[in-house]
């Protein structure tokens, strides 16, 4: 796991780079898709719960410093995606070799559409009202429709950079 910490921290600030420069300006029926959440939630399908938090860390604690949003939020909805999808990952259930193709896809789109439910429930609770607003129905929409068709590249992605340092016997 140390060795995948340096490429798993440099893939998340290129990532979050990628949602502040790119994603942030292009908008689905008013909508952003949100690949800080679809990263840490790719790291936890592919099994590493420890690399997963990291990420979901370090992608909302850089996002957050870049967006209007409450600080940390982002990073803590990040978390809970990646460890629910660890759980997942390490019994193989989000496994994209063992389990049916549309599995990983599936659990990813789940996670989309939770995100932005838990993203404003939990600012809620935090007396952040201002992050509810009547798109937050089709940002559940659009974000589960992103992750859904873009979980398997990222989950190949996060499988490859998780995987560094790792030593096959033969």
């Amino acid at each position: 796991m140390s060795r995948a910490l340096f490429p798993v921290t440099v893939v998340t600030i290129v990532i979050v780079a990628l949602q502040l420069a790119i994603l942030s300006n292009l908008r689905f029926v008013g909508v952003v898709v949100m690949l800080v959440w679809l990263w840490p939630l790719a790291m936890g399908l592919a099994g590493f719960t420890a690399l997963g938090l990291w990420s979901a860390l370090v992608a909302g604690v850089f996002f957050d410093t870049h967006a209007s949003t409450p600080f940390g939020l982002t990073a803590m909805v990040g978390m809970v995606l990646a460890y629910a999808a660890s759980r997942l990952g390490k019994e193989g259930v989000g496994d994209l070799d063992s389990a049916a193709w549309w599995v990983a896809p599936l659990l990813a789109a789940v996670g989309g559409f939770a995100a932005p439910l838990l993203y404003v429930i939990v600012a809620f609770l935090t007396l952040h009202f201002a992050t509810w607003r009547a798109g937050t129905i089709p940002m559940m929409g659009v974000n589960a429709v992103a992750f859904l068709v873009l979980a398997r590249p990222v989950s190949r992605l996060a499988r490859l950079v998780g995987n560094v340092g790792v030593r096959v016997r033969r």
